[in-house]
């Protein structure tokens, strides 16, 4: 996976947790922008230390698996919520599949 689509993954979700003031995921938000310097300054990381941040990002209960948008328009509701979900996927597939 091209590590420019992780950062603008990245960036996107920042984007919206920030913009539609989602609350409940800041310890996130920290490991997120860790992870976005990571791969700006190009440090390959060992498969523990991917499986330790998505731990850190996707906990048992909260953590980024359990955004969710809402909005009484459905229209924007699925916009904003489907960008969230390609966001998530991007970064689990980079931090257990690759």
């Amino acid at each position: 996976m091209n590590v420019n689509n992780i950062i603008k993954a990245i960036d996107s979700l920042v984007d919206i947790i920030n913009k539609y003031h989602i609350d409940g995921v800041k310890v996130q938000l920290e490991y997120l922008e860790n992870l976005r310097n990571i791969l700006v300054d190009n440090i390959t990381l060992s498969e523990r230390e991917k499986i330790t941040i998505y731990q850190s990002l996707f906990p048992p209960h909260g953590g980024l698996s359990d955004i969710h948008y809402w909005n009484n328009n459905f229209e924007v509701r699925k916009q904003v919520n489907t960008k969230i979900s390609d966001a998530i996927m991007i970064l689990s597939d980079f931090l257990l599949r690759e």
